[in-house]
This record gives structure tokens, C-alpha cells and sequence, in this order.
């Protein structure tokens, strides 16, 4: 069964095409680059590297909903289904990969060891994932209880990445902390809450999750106000 339905995601999820996607592009040349978006969804972000830089891109997810939606957000793209811990592509086939909100979802051992298998000699991997030590100050925490045990042991932390990768075979692996400020008004996050958008939503207790949307009016403030903390990572084959 599927963490998200795919209209919703499409709906309420930026899927990578953000600050950091740009701080790439500035950072490296990526017109003509070999990109390699894995766990890409519904394609927004390898759409921008394509369209907007000059990127050669291919997109690598498991879902075959995703890539339904990716096919139509991402038309130039080359999009393969497949898994990140075996995936489909010959050694040194990609100068840069890049891992949008994926690496809590994979098994990061196996999927690190593929990364630096098809990165070329100095490619590059770039990663965007959820600060662990912030998810208390989640937005919806307040209502879930289980929301901060789900999420801390899902999303790694900085020193147990750097660990994962340099056991990959990494080299100079540099982490940064990004943070976005997000306002949204209190009607928008109960639609957000009721929404298959959000893997999260998917792991909770069906009872606490419909608590949790039920005392939602009476608990948020309006408009919510969330400070998202990202761990920006660029780890060098």
C-alpha cells in the first residue's frame, strides 16, 4: 500500500523544486550534467533541472503512480521504475544524484552503496532530508502523540548520515542546516491533515489520527506558523 496519495501529493507537496534545488544549480554547473533524481515522485524537481538548467536527467522511483504523474509534470525526462537499493544503471553513469525527502524511506546502507556506484569519480551526492533533533516543533505534533517517536526514528541525524555514507565509500561529506519558514492559514493545515500528502498521516494509528483531525480547530493556532529545518547534505564520490 502506497504512504501518499499521489493528487494530494501533487496538491500540497513542493516535490523538491525549493530553495535547495536552486542552491544546487548555483553551486554546479548542470547544463549537459548527468542528474540523477532518485525517488523523484511526481517529477517537480527533475523537471526544473531539465527546463530551467540544461540538466540531462533521469528520474528513478518505486512507485508506478508517481511516475504516471512524473510522465506528465516532467516530459523530457527519462523516467525508470526501480528500487534505490538495486537500481537499474551502469557504473559511473550519473555526475550528480540527488535524494529530495527520500533517504528515510530507503535501507540507506544498500542504497548508499548504489549511489556511489553509479556516481562517476568526484560526482556528487546531494541530499535534502528532515533535521531529526527539530521534530519536536512539528506543527502537528501538538496532536499526535506518536508523531515524534515515528519521526525520530525514521529520519537519520547528522552524524548517523555522515557515518552511513562515508561506510559507502564518501568522501568529504559536508552537512549544512537550511531552514524555511512556512504560514499557512488554519483551515488549509486540517486539509492538510485529512489529505494522503504526507507519509506521516499513513503511519498513525487510524483512532489517533482521526483524534488528532477531530481536536485540530481547537488546537491550532490560525495562521499556523512552522519553521522547517532541513539538513542539507553534499557528500563527493
Amino acid at each position: 500500500m502506497s504512504l501518499w496519495n499521489v493528487a494530494d501529493y501533487m496538491r500540497w507537496r513542493t516535490g523538491g523544486d525549493d530553495p535547495v534545488l536552486e542552491e544546487l544549480a548555483r553551486r554546479y554547473t548542470l547544463d549537459g550534467a548527468r542528474v540523477l533524481d532518485l525517488g523523484c515522485g511526481p517529477g517537480h524537481a527533475a523537471a526544473a533541472l531539465a527546463e530551467r538548467h540544461g540538466a540531462v536527467v533521469m528520474g528513478l522511483d518505486a512507485s508506478s503512480e508517481m511516475l504516471a504523474a512524473a510522465r506528465e509534470v516532467a516530459p523530457t525526462v527519462t523516467l525508470v521504475q526501480g528500487a534505490a537499493e538495486d537500481m537499474p544503471f551502469e557504473d559511473g553513469s550519473f555526475d550528480i544524484v540527488l535524494s529530495n525527502f527520500v533517504v528515510h524511506l530507503l535501507d540507506r546502507p544498500a542504497a548508499f552503496a548504489e549511489v556511489h556506484r553509479v556516481l562517476g569519480k568526484g560526482g556528487i551526492y546531494w541530499i535534502k532530508t528532515q533535521d531529526p533533533e527539530t521534530i519536536r516543533s512539528y506543527w502537528a505534533a501538538p496532536l499526535f502523540p506518536s508523531v515524534v517517536g515515528i519521526e525520530t526514528a525514521r529520519f537519520p541525524s547528522e552524524s548517523r548520515l555522515r557515518d552511513e555514507l562515508v561506510a559507502a565509500g564518501f568522501r568529504d561529506v559536508h552537512v549544512e542546516r537550511r531552514v524555511l519558514e512556512r504560514v499557512f492559514g488554519r483551515d488549509e493545515a486540517i486539509e492538510k491533515l485529512a489529505s494522503g500528502a504526507y507519509s506521516t498521516l499513513q503511519l498513525l494509528p487510524p483512532v489517533e489520527l482521526a483524534d488528532g483531525i477531530r481536536r485540530a480547530p481547537h488546537v491550532l493556532s490560525d495562521p499556523v506558523r512552522y519553521r522547517l529545518v532541513y539538513l542539507m547534505v553534499e557528500a563527493r564520490r
